[in-house]
């Protein structure tokens, strides 16, 4: 008997090991409703790839440590005051008196935020946040009010809802002005000379 190198003999014939198979799905029968049929699974459709625009940052002006300014500021633009403004600040949108900063005078805006120096009242028709560095001398006047432990503040606070005490206190100033009599040199001279 011839005996190969598996060590089997010619005449033995060879097995075929049964190879591994994978399972199959067994096929289920179908309901007779079709409202009740599973969905077929559809193949993934490629997305549109679509460009995203950054979204635009909102615009602020900042006044520099070393800007000093004087009069009457006012902007539609956030603000951020790292300098120094002596007069009166009238914003649509948020005011932020930076460390650095320093105010002598009212500000009028939605938001206020201090973090340094101010000597005047602060109007918000939003919320006016006093920070752990600021230091306040004024009357706060704003539907919400926020004062970090370590701030300083001297002056009273005024709370009403929708910004109505900032409303009444311009509706006040501006009654003041109308009933203010305005006067003319010469009864200003009279009034200075005593005669």
């Amino acid at each position: 008997m011839n005996a190969n190198a598996s060590g089997r003999s010619a005449a033995e014939p060879m097995t075929a090991r049964p190879e591994p198979r994978e399972p199959r799905a067994e096929p289920r029968a179908e309901p007779r409703n079709p409202a009740l049929r599973a969905p077929e699974p559809k193949a993934a459709e490629p997305r549109p790839v679509v460009a995203r625009v950054p979204e635009a940052a909102p615009r602020s002006s900042v006044l520099g440590p070393t800007l000093r300014f004087r009069g009457e500021l006012s902007a539609q633009e956030d603000l951020v005051v790292q300098g120094s403004v002596e007069g009166s600040i009238t914003h649509t949108q948020s005011l932020t008196i930076g460390a650095d900063g320093s105010m002598k005078g009212d500000i009028r805006a939605r938001v206020i935020v201090i973090d340094g120096k101010v000597d005047g009242d602060l109007y918000a028709t939003e919320s006016v946040s006093i920070r752990a560095t600021a230091r306040v001398k004024g009357n706060l006047f704003a539907p919400r009010v926020a004062i970090m432990d370590g701030a300083f503040f001297q002056g009273q606070i005024e709370m009403q809802p929708s910004g109505a005490a900032v409303q009444e206190h311009s509706a006040r100033l501006r009654q003041s002005a109308i009933s203010t009599p305005v006067l003319e040199a010469p009864v200003v001279d009279q009034m200075l000379s005593g005669t």
